[in-house]
């Protein structure tokens, strides 16, 4: 449930005095779980977790009707720990900070936003749908769990035609006589309608260490560089001067049956040798993605799903299942496990091990976790 805050303003719009509907919504989740870890830095581990299926977040949305079609709108969110209490990233509204316009055109909207595989790429995937970030393609190198976002963004949307929709962002690096470095742009396309959904989207990034993973300084060949990435499966690859990333995928429904197919690319150009990232040249990642899932009842659903990343010089293949039982329309319980085996070279030169997504690396090529929680929306 979310909660109204603010109605009614008036306004002057497109030179008709009316009186325009303005409100202001607060939301949020809450989601905790315990997990068991067979091997993190080569012991087991207990823990309880905060966002286990999603983040744990709150935020406000704004919109206020100009008339004719149009309205003006803003998001703020903030991710949240709900085991300590305390702001992730150090960002009060680390996850949104934007404000734009929306009507027959479509939407446009500035500031700090999610890139396109939010919109596009993450409702397709196992991991959204009943794993969590467990389930994300290894260490989430193709961002579309959304560990990473990105500042100063314009993006548009168009509206939604036939189950058709489209759209196009552009980040700006903001370097005097450097346009292009930090920046990044995208496209995306999407379709749902009937049993089937499908999104597509490409984003190029110019030295993605700045641009999306929030380094506080730029890679500089030989010297030490404070890597903002410590899973290995492609911390290597990070101090890359040009990053592509591309996603395809879809969900098909028979009934009580969902099945998904996804695969993404990301790619690695000319990296710059580092303290802790010793390569050069180019790296890429492809990840593959089936899944399966099964609505036994309108409160129990079940699903299941494989990943293989075929990296640079490793590879990582990892089992997921995740089941939920929803007491209510904002809340529900759940449990997911996760196995992952790594084999090769990893991105640091080291003999691959695994490393499931938001844990710390096993010191074996194997790594199991089990996570059961509650998530409440409100």
């Amino acid at each position: 449930m979310r909660k109204k805050l603010v109605a009614a303003a008036p306004l002057l719009c497109f030179a008709l005095a009316c009186h325009a509907q303005s409100s202001v919504t607060l939301y949020g989740v809450m989601d905790t779980g315990i997990t068991y870890t067979n091997n993190q830095s080569g012991g087991k581990t207990w823990q309880l977790n905060s966002g286990s299926r999603g983040a744990s977040k709150w935020g406000l949305k704004g919109r206020e009707d100009l008339g004719n079609g149009y309205a003006a709108l803003f998001t703020l969110e903030g991710a949240i720990s709900s085991t300590t209490g305390s702001m992730l990233a150090n960002r009060i509204f680390g996850r949104y900070a934007d404000v734009g316009l929306t009507g027959p055109f479509g939407t446009v909207t500035i500031g700090r936003q999610y890139d396109l595989a939010i919109d596009y790429a993450q409702g397709l995937s196992g991991a959204l749908r009943f794993m969590g970030a467990l389930g994300t393609h290894a260490g989430d190198n193709d961002n579309l769990w959304g560990s990473y976002e990105l500042d100063n963004v314009i993006k548009y949307a168009t509206p939604n035609i036939d189950g058709f929709s489209a759209s196009a962002l552009t980040s700006l690096g903001g370097v005097p006589g450097d346009p292009s470095r930090n920046s990044a742009y995208e496209f995306g396309l999407g379709y749902a309608g009937g049993p089937l959904k499908f999104g597509a989207t490409y984003m190029n990034l110019r030295n993605p260490a700045v641009s999306l993973y929030g380094a506080t300084g730029a890679p500089v060949t030989g010297q030490t560089f404070a890597n903002p990435i410590t899973n290995p499966v492609f911390s290597g690859y990070v101090s890359a001067n040009r990053m592509q990333v591309a996603s395809a995928g879809a969900l098909y429904t028979i009934g009580a049956s969902t099945l998904g197919a996804q695969f993404s690319y990301t790619g690695f150009g000319d990296i710059v040798h580092t303290n802790s990232t010793p390569n050069t040249g180019n790296a890429h990642l492809t990840n593959y993605e089936v899944s399966y899932l099964y609505q036994f009842t309108p409160f129990t659903d079940a699903g299941i799903a494989y990943d293989w990343t075929d990296a640079q010089s490793a590879h990582y293949g990892q089992l997921n299942f995740g089941a939920q039982y929803n007491l209510s329309k904002a809340t529900f319980l759940y449990v997911i496990t996760a196995w992952q085996h790594a084999s090769g070279t990893n991105s640091v030169g080291h003999a691959a091990v695994a490393n499931i997504s938001t844990l710390n690396a096993s010191s074996t090529p194997n790594q199991v976790a089990v996570r059961v929680g509650i998530r409440h929306s409100f």
